[in-house]
This record gives structure tokens, C-alpha cells and sequence, in this order.
């Protein structure tokens, strides 16, 4: 294929690309879209690249269809004539969007690894290995409480990095699940992990027979070495301590509950083991998202009424010994054992524990959400 003369697009280089996808039409409709965005797209098909493909090219995508086993090959082999090319995989309807972003050397967010390290007591190694992945897992749950007291406050929630990561790295304050799955995705993927967000919607303490909720909550696939796991940092009182196997559904135990996926349509159930029960935690669809999707999520789950954060203090934090949850005024506390020990506070008794336990600076502004809920009936 030719590139025709046009040698810049917005005063830089005219990329050369090459999106590597399962079906001919898909990949044609990307390349069409590419082209009247200004962008030249040479699209081939796994078996086609397979085959063998001449040229040099500076950015190569592979779609979702393509392998990890397949997509190491072809990588190992078209960096022979393109040494220098960046390599992206894209999911098929944002794929001209994934691909544009990146030809116009538009970076994906960062984060400041050494601060978030810092931030939740790791030293650890920086590897995008499982065991690098359970370990942050675990220092972030340990160090990061859930909690959401800024839509109690009618605050609102920026979810822009910067904010994020001003709110829970340099605040030392907590976040709920675009916050801090937000954060955690975008620590991965400096790492180097591949690293997905996904939505789920919330089953967790619902009543039997209630309609299907609305897919709020935000979690994360990672893959490593073709296997897929899903990370959540983000789920509150009952949020994994540890990764979990995505393409299996055996019972999966961990230093707390043990949890199993259920397939269920495309999607699936996360269900942990409570009480000799298999309580379903929340419908996960595997459709990844982009991080802009978020940004209708968050506005629903920040403003409607309908919301559960905006009428309850919900706190939680788990370590390796217990999980801390603070419903409004009923602090419960369960022992990786089983033990379960609960108490009900006055507001001294919730500032001490946002304070102590959940590891938040209590601020003078709170006072009042505070004493509200120490007023509930829980």
C-alpha cells in the first residue's frame, strides 16, 4: 500500500498505520472512519498478517480478536522492518477512536508511581506479574478506605486524574470505585500492565426478585501472560481482597471469602461464598470501557436520589486480619476467621473511627453528616 502525499498532520509526521483485526468489513469501516478523520490506515486481517506483510509502519493496533499468543508473533515479526513502532490493542467500536488518539500523540493519563507507592506502603518490584498485581491490591485496599462522603456533602466528584490523584494520593483521603479503580487502572497500565475497565451492576444486599440495577459500578480485567483476572479496588464492605481468575469458575478462595464467577448471558456473576451461602456481588459485562464513560456513571451515582451514597455514610477498609465497614452509625467488623463483632457509635465515636480505622483526616465540615448519622436508626 502507498501513503499518499501528505506528509504532516498537525505539524507532526504523517503516521504510517496498520490496524490488524478478525473481519474484513470491521476492519474497513475502522480504516474508512481513520480516513475521513485524515488519518491513511492499512487494515489486514489475523491470517493475512500471519501470512506475511510488507512495509514499515509506525503505529500497529490489534484489534480484540487477535490472540495474546498471536499478537507476541506478530509483533516480534513486524518489528523487523519497524522497529521503532508503537504497538496498541483497540476493541472494535472505539477502535478509530483508540487508533486516532494515539497516531496524534495524544498520551494516555499517567500517575506518579513513586508518590502512589509512597501513598499505600509498597516497595515492592514494579512488574506486570500477578504477584506484583496482588501485592498492590492488597497495600491499596489496606491504605485507601472506600468512602464517598464528598457526595453526602454535595461536593461532586472529579473524576480528571489530576483531581483523583490530588484527592487520594496527596489528600490521603478515600474515594469510591471510579476514583479508585480509576486511579489503580491508570498505576497498571504505568506498570505495564494490559488493563481493562469494565462495568458492573450492583446485586450486593438487594432484595430477591428486585428489578436488574443499572451498570454503575466501575472494575478492572487485567491480562497477564493471556490470562485474564479481575482487579477491583472499588467495591466498599465487600470489594476481593485479592485478583480473581476471569476464565474459570471454580471456587476461588482468598484470605477472606472465597468468590467464583457464573456465566450468565455474555456476562457474568461475581459471587462470594458468605455464611455456607453463594451471594451474588454484582453482573459484570465484559465490554471494556473507555475512561470517558465513566463520566455518566459518576454524575448518576453522585446526584440521583436513588443513589445509596446520597443518603448513607458508607465507609470500608480491608486489611489482612478484617474487613471495617461503617454503615452510618453501625460499625461492623469481620475477622478473616469469621468472627464478627458490631457496635453502634454517637458522633464521637464516628469521628474516632473515620479517623482511626478508616485512616481519614476527619475535617471540620463534616460535623454535621456526621451527627446525622449518628442519629439514624441502622
Amino acid at each position: 500500500m502507498t501513503f499518499p502525499e501528505s506528509p504532516t498532520i498537525e505539524g507532526l509526521p504523517r503516521p504510517r498505520i496498520l490496524a490488524v483485526g478478525g473481519r474484513t468489513e470491521v476492519l474497513e469501516t475502522i480504516t474508512d472512519e481513520l480516513a475521513a478523520a485524515g488519518l491513511v490506515a492499512r487494515g489486514e486481517t489475523i491470517e493475512r498478517a500471519l501470512a506475511g506483510i510488507d512495509g514499515a509502519f509506525d503505529l500497529i493496533s490489534f484489534g480484540a480478536g487477535v490472540s495474546t499468543e498471536i499478537a507476541e508473533t506478530l509483533e516480534r515479526r513486524l518489528r523487523r522492518n519497524s522497529p521503532g513502532a508503537r504497538f496498541i490493542r483497540t476493541y472494535a467500536p472505539y477502535a478509530a477512536h483508540q487508533i486516532a488518539t494515539a497516531a496524534r500523540g495524544i498520551a494516555p493519563p499517567t500517575v506518579d508511581l513513586p508518590a502512589y507507592c509512597d501513598r499505600i506502603g509498597y516497595k515492592g518490584p514494579l512488574e506486570p506479574t500477578i504477584e506484583t498485581l496482588r501485592a498492590l491490591q492488597q497495600h491499596h485496599l489496606a491504605s485507601i478506605s472506600f468512602e464517598a462522603i464528598d457526595v453526602l456533602l454535595d461536593r461532586g466528584i472529579d473524576l480528571a486524574p489530576q483531581a483523583v490523584d490530588a484527592k487520594l494520593i496527596g489528600g490521603r483521603r478515600g474515594g469510591y470505585c471510579y476514583e479508585q479503580n480509576g486511579l489503580f487502572k491508570r498505576v497498571l497500565a504505568a506498570i505495564g500492565f494490559a488493563v481493562d475497565g469494565l462495568v458492573a451492576g450492583v446485586r450486593w444486599m438487594k432484595a430477591p426478585g428486585a428489578p436488574p440495577p443499572p451498570r454503575t459500578h466501575m472494575a478492572l480485567r487485567v491480562t497477564i501472560d493471556g490470562t485474564p483476572w479481575l482487579a477491583d479496588v472499588g467495591f466498599g464492605s465487600s470489594v476481593p481482597p485479592a485478583p480473581l481468575r476471569l476464565d474459570i469458575g471454580d471456587e476461588q478462595p482468598t484470605g477472606h471469602e472465597s468468590f467464583r464467577f457464573v456465566g450468565v448471558g455474555s456476562g457474568l456473576y461475581l459471587q462470594a461464598r458468605i455464611q455456607d451461602g453463594w451471594q451474588t456481588l454484582y453482573d459484570l459485562s465484559p465490554e471494556p470501557m473507555l475512561d470517558g464513560h465513566y463520566a455518566l456513571f459518576n454524575w448518576y451515582t453522585s446526584t440521583s436520589p436513588a443513589s445509596i451514597f446520597r443518603q448513607k455514610l458508607i465507609v470500608a477498609r480491608i486489611t489482612a486480619d478484617a474487613r471495617h465497614t461503617l454503615l452510618d452509625n453501625r460499625l461492623t467488623i469481620r475477622s478473616a476467621d469469621g468472627a464478627i463483632e458490631r457496635r453502634h457509635l454517637d458522633a464521637s465515636g464516628i469521628g474516632q473511627a473515620l479517623g482511626d480505622i478508616f485512616l481519614l483526616d476527619v475535617e471540620a465540615a463534616w460535623r454535621p453528616l456526621i451527627e446525622r448519622a449518628a442519629a439514624q436508626l441502622t
